[in-house]
């Protein structure tokens, strides 16, 4: 009777013990899909942005009298920021893999905690290049 008490705890013990361990998971995975999430949707701004400036540049270089090369490669530097931001959010996507059901925990959480990091500096290169080129297209 002892021995059939003793088995049945460590399995409820075990079974907790995953249970906790799967929350702690998914609410790491929910971090990283919320942030995936917010920025998703600026996407479309970078790239028209992008547009809005290279339009701008080409028309300010069509007159150089109106444009000094200081600003033409402040400008420049801004579309290739938000190009960048665009891509590295694409290039994330792309590289996310969804975890086996069989993944050691360990391994579960490394993975997760670096895509969070991953994410999070899409999301702060991304943040960063929209608000240069909104700047320079409402100088």
């Amino acid at each position: 009777m002892t021995r059939l008490f003793l088995i049945a705890l460590a399995l409820t013990t075990a079974l907790i013990g995953c249970n906790q361990e799967k929350k702690i998971q998914e609410g790491l995975f929910k971090e990283v899909m919320d942030v995936h999430d917010e920025v998703m949707p600026e996407m479309g701004t970078l790239r028209k942005l992008t547009k809005g400036l290279q339009l701008k540049l080409d028309s300010l270089a069509a007159d150089s009298l109106h444009l000094d090369p200081s600003t033409k490669k402040d400008m420049e530097n801004a579309i290739t920021e938000l190009k960048i931001a665009n891509n590295s959010m694409m290039e994330w996507m792309r590289q996310f893999e969804q975890i086996e059901e069989s993944t050691p925990h360990g391994e579960v959480m490394k993975y997760l905690l670096n895509q969070k990091k991953l994410i999070d500096k899409v999301k702060e290169d991304m943040l960063k290049a929209k608000k240069k080129g909104e700047y320079y297209l409402n100088q």
